[in-house]
């Protein structure tokens, strides 16, 4: 990027499960703890450096290097940014991280090789959470009091303009995969509303009427989102309805524990969990005959810990690479970095 110049050139019946495969289970020698500087949250995978990704609790940037490996991994750390409370790795150019600077009215654009700030755009009103609709290459700043939705688009850096919506201070927000439409999620104690349209604002087109705690978007299916609503003990697949307007639940699975954070990739769906890393197959293409979430594996994190605080220190983020999660704990300078199950 050039930032001279600008930016680079209804509800469906859910039915019980018979005959569902009993999943596997996989304890310490999947989970390995690596030591960090300092203490972090909401982390993200880095392809394109092959770094974990981080926030600080004094608002800075982490990098961690080497992520798997505790004798090799290396952190790094930006001068303060006043950070919000997620980051959002570019789709247009996947060396640079957008980091939300609420107080400042801004969204800072990172380089991932040295964490310097080289930019800083207008996203609206005190952007705080950041997502992205990744086929539109279009960045999405949630503000702080969650009542708006900017999109900027990516490539000329133009501010779009905004949607009014209900996600609420603790809201946040998931942007579609891939399409060719701005589509996303808002979601919140007010429940989570679906957004899909050609231009901005877009059109409401469902919404789905709990409180929803944590959700992820479908790695494939851009109308498809995870979620776990206030009891947090039920993983449920959510989409939208037939003819594109409304949202219908199209499956589901119990979890032992309350989901604290969710994840996917192509074929997998990952629920956090103060236990465990609860993993399922997101079946995209086929769906779910039986309205059930097809469970592949438990992996117990917990285990492989030092003993300590560490062992009952809440979940703080959870983070989905190519071979592995990584999970942050609130207040303790560790990552865990777990083995992803095969399919």
């Amino acid at each position: 990027m050039n930032w001279g110049a600008g930016f680079g050139a209804t509800v469906v019946g859910l039915l019980a499960c018979a005959g569902c495969a009993a999943p596997v289970s996989q304890s310490a020698p999947q989970a390995v703890s690596v030591p960090v500087r300092v203490p972090l949250h909401s982390p993200v995978w880095s392809h394109a450096t092959g770094a974990l990704l981080a926030l600080t609790d004094d608002g800075r940037l982490a990098a961690v290097d080497h992520p798997a490996r505790p004798d090799e991994a290396a952190t790094r750390l930006s001068e303060p940014l006043g950070a919000g409370r997620n980051v959002q790795i570019s789709r247009a150019d996947d060396r640079t991280v957008f980091v939300p600077q609420p107080t400042r009215e801004r969204v800072a654009a990172v380089e991932l090789t040295g964490l310097r700030q080289v930019g800083d755009i207008d996203a609206g009103p005190s952007p705080t959470t950041l997502a992205e609709d990744s086929g539109m290459r279009m960045l999405l700043a949630l503000s702080a009091d969650g009542a708006t939705v900017t999109p900027v688009e990516e490539y000329g850096l133009r501010k779009l303009p905004g949607a009014r919506v209900a996600a609420g201070p603790t809201g946040a927000i998931d942007g579609a995969n891939r399409g060719r439409t701005i589509e996303y999620h808002v979601y919140g104690p007010n429940g989570l509303s679906y957004y899909k349209g050609s231009s901005s604002p877009p059109e409401q087109r469902g919404h789905y009427d709990a409180r929803v705690l944590v959700a992820a978007g479908d790695g494939t299916a851009a109308g498809r989102v995870y979620l776990a609503d206030a009891r947090g003990d039920t993983l449920y697949a959510v989409e939208s309805a037939r003819g594109g307007h409304g949202l219908q639940v199209v499956g589901r699975s119990p979890v032992s524990s309350p989901i604290r954070y969710l994840g996917s990739d192509d074929t997998r769906v990952y629920a956090g969990t103060d236990t465990d890393v609860t993993v399922f197959e997101s079946a995209t293409f086929t769906g779910y005959p039986h309205a059930s979430i097809p469970l592949l594996s438990v992996l117990d994190y917990r285990a492989g810990l030092p003993s300590g605080p560490a062992r009952s220190a809440p979940l703080s983020g959870m983070a989905i690479g190519p071979d592995r999660i990584y999970l942050t704990l609130r207040g303790q300078p560790l990552v865990v970095s777990v083995t992803k199950p095969p399919l």
